[in-house]
């Protein structure tokens, strides 16, 4: 993300975000784009609300938006004889069962996200970020919110998960996408498939590339096994690689870091903005 030449990001939602009314144009980032909730830039509340590194580093401006299942799977939850298991957690290299757990006793994949981020920011200097870091609710919290706040308060509007993830990766200097064998995968899935889509990133579209596809990277655990999941990378041109364990994760993430520009803002880095330029009659 960026923010004043990349001093934030975004979180994903919809409401005020597109204006697919606007004949697309392409444009290096600076600073501006449509991408608005309550209408104030993303950018401006990614710059406020995406975590920094703790010590100074002319990398801290590098805003990485890290997507990943935010539910762990839970065999108790889907077999009834699941409680005589030692765990009814998989296996994860990101996931600690001792850690990542609710009160409730669920896992808690968003806490062990989150936990990835903070190392991230420690140990690369950058703006790690998950999509709940940043204060932007959705469609299904902004009604809830609603229902208890004074006359004298405004709505509060909302905004959803994809189009959140679609404003927040297009103003990241780098965005992860993780998939690992003890997380439930639909949302991110999901939303993987839209922001590839939305960023025009299948190989042989002929729309013009709006977000460096260098910049967006899947990795996936080596246990983990989907053939669609796998297959992305034949389909689309982003960096790919995968991982056995966190610290293996963080040195590829480091490699990968390392080969972009992360210094350099004045070049002017993509972003993704809305418009007519995708057709799936040439899409292939």
């Amino acid at each position: 993300m960026f923010l004043d030449v990349i001093s934030g990001v975004g979180s994903t939602l919809d409401g005020h975000l597109f204006d697919v009314s606007k004949q697309c144009r392409t444009i290096m980032f600076d600073g501006e784009t449509n991408f608005q909730y309550n209408e104030r830039p993303i950018s401006d509340i990614l710059a406020e609300q995406a975590p920094s590194p703790p010590k100074f580093s002319t990398h801290n401006d590098f805003t990485v938006y890290v997507m990943g299942p935010y539910t762990a799977f839970n065999a108790e939850v889907a077999y009834g004889d699941a409680d005589s298991l030692r765990t009814p957690f998989q296996n994860d290299p990101l996931f600690d069962p001792d850690r990542h757990i609710t009160k409730d006793g669920k896992g808690d994949m968003e806490q062990a996200l989150r936990d990835f981020c903070t190392d991230l920011r420690e140990n690369l200097n950058c703006r790690a970020f998950i999509a709940t870091d940043i204060d932007i609710p959705t469609h299904e919290q902004a009604e809830e919110l609603n229902k208890t706040r004074s006359d004298d308060e405004p709505v509060v509007e909302g905004m959803d998960p994809l189009a959140q993830s679609v404003a927040f990766a297009a103003h990241s200097d780098a965005v992860i996408f993780l998939f690992t064998q003890g997380g439930l995968t639909t949302g991110v899935g999901a939303e993987t498939g839209g922001i590839l889509g939305e960023f025009h990133l299948r190989r042989g579209n002929p729309a013009l590339t709006h977000k460096p596809g260098q910049r967006i990277g899947l990795y996936l655990d080596e246990d983990f096994s989907s053939a669609t999941i796998d297959e992305l990378p034949k389909g689309y041109d982003i960096q790919y690689d995968s991982f056995s364990t966190k610290s293996d994760l963080h040195e590829k993430a480091r490699n990968w870091f390392d080969s972009l520009d992360r210094e350099t803002r004045d070049t002017g880095l993509p972003v993704f903005i809305p418009g007519e330029t995708y057709s799936s009659d040439t899409d292939s």
